[in-house]
Order: C-alpha cells, then structure tokens, then sequence
C-alpha cells in the first residue's frame, strides 16, 4: 500500500474531492459486475465489506486504501487527483508511471488498454 500523510478534511472541497474518487471506482466497479471490460483486460476489486477508508498519499493522490483492484491477476495501484476539474480524473499506477484510466466520457481510455490488454 501506498505511503499516506494525515489530511484534514475541508468541506466543501473535500466532499466534490472524494466524491470524483467514489465516482471512479464506481464505473470502475460496475464495468466489471456488467462484464464491460475491454477484450483482454480481467480485473476484480476485493470487497471487505467496510466504509471506505480514503487516504491521501505523499503525493498529494486520494485512494480507498481498502478496496484493492487487480488487474489481470496484478494488484494495481488506482487513485485520483487532489482538485482535479476533470470528469474522471482516475489513474492507475504501474512501476511509477500513471496511466489515465477513463476519458472525459467514463469510458476506458486507450492508454489504459493498450497498458493491460492480453493477446
């Protein structure tokens, strides 16, 4: 799990902050429960049932630290931009490289198959 910092929450900045983040993790989650996944993407989110723990790294990114995603059998770190006035501003996280997950439309982005997609 990422390294977090402790940050007072400041309404109503915070509220639209992790609200993009719940948002995201819900398309996130509804493409896969409706099987929408691009061709040669699996991917499943551990779901344990608690509130949802969001954090914010050392960079400055909100995560639920207690959902973790995989994607095609890999844990794969996903997160949000602070302030962000993106739509979906949801990225994953590989070897330190981000990729943007959805367009401005909620839809997979190409970067984000074209990084996972299986042959």
């Amino acid at each position: 799990m990422k390294s977090t910092i402790t940050y007072n929450r400041v309404a109503p900045r915070d509220f639209f902050n992790e609200a993009k983040l719940l948002k995201c993790m819900g398309v996130l989650a509804l493409s896969i429960l409706d099987r929408m996944l691009p061709d040669g993407i699996e991917m499943e989110i551990g779901e344990c049932g608690e509130p949802f723990d969001v954090r914010m790294s050392e960079d400055g990114d909100l995560f639920v630290s207690n959902y973790p995603v995989k994607v095609n059998g890999n844990e794969v770190f996903f997160k949000t931009n602070y302030n962000s006035k993106s739509n979906f501003p949801f990225y994953c996280q590989v070897d330190y490289e981000d990729t943007l997950v959805f367009d401005e439309n909620g839809k997979f982005s190409e970067d984000f198959i074209q990084k996972f997609k299986t042959n």
